[in-house]
């Protein structure tokens, strides 16, 4: 018997319910703003070696 590892939602640092799908997840409980402020970070920590 296997077992699934509960999906991690990056943005809140917060474990999802079981049926709940990342996409889901990521549409209905955060704004467009903070997805954006979430991926200009990252990519600036990966582009110019900064931290997150």
């Amino acid at each position: 018997m296997s077992t699934t590892s509960p999906v991690f939602c990056y943005v809140c640092n917060e474990e999802m319910v079981l049926d709940e799908t990342l996409e889901h997840h990521l549409v209905y409980e955060h704004k467009p703003r903070e997805l954006a402020k979430q991926l200009v970070a990252e990519w600036e920590a990966e582009e110019l070696g900064e931290a997150v």
